[in-house]
């Protein structure tokens, strides 16, 4: 078995109901379980939703070419058709801002498009403008007190393996709460990557999250 929250690391030789490997991922799930009282309780039918953060155009060869889940680039109109298609409550899309301008116009009218801001410094080999944000777009959801900014202000993941493009717990957070998800809602994570997106919204909606902690 391995670590149920952000690192995947083995829990062999460890107790049987050892859910996180040390101190580190337990306090990052129990993060995400303080969010529970953003997320309340479902009033109605449960909805569906989908998340999608596919290797943005042009860079999957470059950054994903070793993975085994490689698979080319990704055709970002069959994507956006799919998700549109799917009857999903609400969804969304994450991509850069050098391709924010080709993924836009494939997506419907009335989307919204979110920024995670990420507060990193800028490499002295650098030269122009470095970018240091991704667009979200986000389509349909709840609408939910209390409101929630389109911005983030986060730092990428540290942890979680190597996956270039992993997210960290903040943005996962961030994210169920632009969609106005709440506990019975599924969420489909088409590009699952490290998992991450999944596990924390299984930590989330957990119906008796703080009975989880080990």
């Amino acid at each position: 078995m391995t670590c149920f929250a952000w690192c995947g690391a083995s829990l062999e030789g460890m107790a049987a109901t050892a859910r996180f490997c040390g101190r580190k991922c337990r306090q990052s799930a129990f993060r995400v379980r303080q969010r529970r009282e953003l997320v309340g309780t479902a009033p109605g039918e449960p909805g569906r939703f989908a998340y999608a953060d596919p290797p943005y155009p042009g860079w999957a060869h470059k950054l994903y070419r070793d993975e085994d889940s490689y698979a080319g680039e990704v055709d970002h109109v069959a994507l956006v058709q799919q998700l549109v298609a799917g009857g999903y409550t609400g969804w969304a899309l994450s991509t850069s801002s050098k391709t924010l301008r080709e993924v836009l116009p494939l997506c419907p009218a009335g989307v919204r498009v979110a920024a995670w801001v990420k507060p990193i410094g800028v490499s002295t080999r650098t030269y122009g403008m470095h970018s240091a944000w991704e667009p979200v777009i986000v389509a349909g959801g709840r609408r939910r007190r209390p409101g929630r900014r389109d911005w983030l202000a986060a730092q990428p993941a540290k942890r979680g393996g190597t996956l270039p493009g992993r997210k960290p717990i903040a943005f996962c957070v961030w994210l169920f709460e632009l969609l106005g998800m709440e506990p019975g809602d599924t969420l489909d994570d088409l590009f699952p990557g490290t998992g991450v997106v999944s596990r924390a919204w299984a930590e989330l909606s957990a119906p008796q999250a703080a009975s989880l902690l080990q």
